[in-house]
């Protein structure tokens, strides 16, 4: 399993054995070392739904894996990029260098003297060094009790993580599906 980690937020992703042609993902959210998600909301009704693990939401993408290369491209290109698969149970979506992306802030700098103003500059460039990425993680409505389709509503997790921690989420990704298709093939 691969984790990623912001303060004491964390996602935790794992391969599940392919089902045919069907790369199959179990995702949970956790604060510490507790699931966020209350399961007596999650959809457990039926045969596939019951051998969900506990407080875990799924997704899957068919014949190959793209999180993967989704996330590796936003580290190679430093452009925002999103996951979504064949069936939008979920959508991963990473903005680099921004810490909320989709709204301006309602702050504006005011003009003060030189030095706090080279303060300031310094501090913006501080920031830029640290390599930040916004990953939101978006879950549709449809994994919850009594849903029937999907709505493109649901929760969403907001995390703002490094480039090291990011790295190594999707290294560990790889090890975990390198070793998953190894068990499928063989």
């Amino acid at each position: 399993m691969a984790k990623l980690q912001s303060d004491n937020l964390i996602l935790e992703i794992k391969f599940k054995p392919f089902e045919y042609d069907w790369i199959n993902y179990d995702i949970r959210f956790y604060w510490k070392d507790d699931i966020i998600i209350n399961e007596n909301i999650l959809k457990r009704e039926g045969e596939f739904w019951s051998k969900i693990s506990y407080g875990t939401f799924t997704a899957n993408d068919y014949e190959r894996d793209h999180l993967i290369d989704t996330i590796r491209k936003v580290l190679d290109t430093n452009e925002p990029e999103y996951w979504e698969p064949l069936e939008p149970d979920a959508k991963i979506v990473i903005y680099p260098d921004e810490f909320f992306p989709f709204l301006k802030s309602h702050w504006t700098l005011i003009d003060g003297d030189e030095e706090e103003q080279i303060e300031n500059e310094k501090q913006d460039e501080n920031e830029k060094q640290d390599d930040l990425f916004t990953v939101i993680i978006f879950i549709d409505s449809y994994q919850f009790k009594g849903n029937t389709a999907y709505s493109g509503e649901g929760i969403s997790l907001h995390m703002v993580v490094s480039r090291e921690h990011l790295e190594k989420f999707v290294a560990d990704l790889e090890i975990e599906y390198n070793n998953v298709e190894k068990r499928h093939i063989e």
